[in-house]
């Protein structure tokens, strides 16, 4: 019988299912979330087993019998030195020195890298700008159990395109790079908020100034024409987690993450239900993904000013 990641004492168990566990590898063997159901690697251990397992347990690729003895060079560390950098913004336009950053972070799928696990306490608040007008609250890890629901559905739907028979190599990698740009946009709506510490010599100004420009090219990007937010909620803040943390954004930054992911979920679903390799039947069948992830998403309908922009999990 097959050795499971379950019977292994380096499996730790992140969410429990009916089906099967899920989890992480604590020797980080497997990358990412999986489940207990899958082959154990070479550095199998029972739990009781107090052993290491060696540093790299898996089999090395050799060309015949012969390896060399001479070690091989450390391949070079990219770097540029900030002079080269001077000299090249010197030589730019402004109007030029935008369009490179745009053209490079385009070509990025953006991820933030703020950490929510200190664990964050209470509440979503949507607040109007007029004090007057009621609050719309979300408890904050229900906020994060809607994101990491789209996350599930965007990874199964990536594990049926990559094994789908008729799709050609390319055209995987293509749809692969959409349902990425999913991932992107909803950990940057789960995460994008939360204060990070900056590094040493990091400017804060010039640091504002890359992420404003990152939403203008990303709303530039929007593959449909882009929502209107409700008049109630302009102007108005977003408060993250309990009052002691202090942690709130303009509605409109918020309200601006919600479309992009929407934007990406919803071209997505065309693309899929468009692919002239998917048949009718398939294309539904991957697309209730998508809509299973919009269902998710309908919490925040109420902040669009058309009801036609809504989420729907039955479009």
């Amino acid at each position: 019988m097959a050795r499971t990641c379950a019977e292994c004492r380096f499996f730790r168990v992140t969410e429990e299912r009916e089906d099967s566990n899920v989890g992480r590898c604590r020797l980080e063997k497997v990358i990412g979330v999986f489940r207990d159901s899958m082959r154990a690697c070479p550095s199998f251990s029972r739990h009781g087993d107090t052993r290491l397992p060696p540093p790299s347990a898996g089999r090395r690729r050799t060309v015949g019998s012969r390896r060399s003895s001479t070690p091989s060079a450390p391949m070079p560390r990219p770097a540029v030195t900030a002079s080269t950098i001077a000299e090249a913004l010197q030589t730019l336009e402004p109007d030029a020195l935008k369009a490179v950053l745009v053209e490079c972070l385009g070509g990025m799928v953006a991820l933030p890298m703020a950490e929510l696990s200190r664990g964050w306490d209470g509440v979503l608040e949507l607040a109007p700008a007029d004090g007057g007008l009621k609050s719309k609250e979300v408890e904050l890890s229900q906020f994060l159990r809607k994101l990491v629901s789209v996350r599930d559905n965007m990874r199964v739907l990536e594990q049926k395109l990559n094994s789908h028979d008729g799709l050609a190599e390319a055209e995987k990698i293509d749809l692969q790079a959409r349902v990425t740009r999913c991932h992107g946009a909803a950990l940057s709506m789960a995460a994008r908020w939360a204060p990070v510490t900056l590094p040493e010599g990091v400017d804060p100004a010039g640091r504002q100034v890359l992420l404003e420009l990152i939403r203008e090219m990303e709303w530039s990007a929007l593959a449909l024409p882009p929502p209107a937010l409700g008049d109630r909620w302009r102007g108005g803040r977003v408060r993250y987690g309990t009052a002691e943390l202090g942690v709130d954004e303009p509605m409109e930054a918020f309200f601006h993450r919600v479309v992009v992911l929407r934007d990406r979920l919803l071209g997505l679903e065309a693309v899929v239900a468009a692919h002239p390799r998917i048949s009718g039947g398939e294309a539904s069948q991957l697309s209730s993904y998508i809509r299973r992830s919009f269902g998710s998403l309908t919490t925040f309908n109420v902040l669009f000013k058309d009801r036609a922009d809504y989420f729907s999990s039955s479009r």
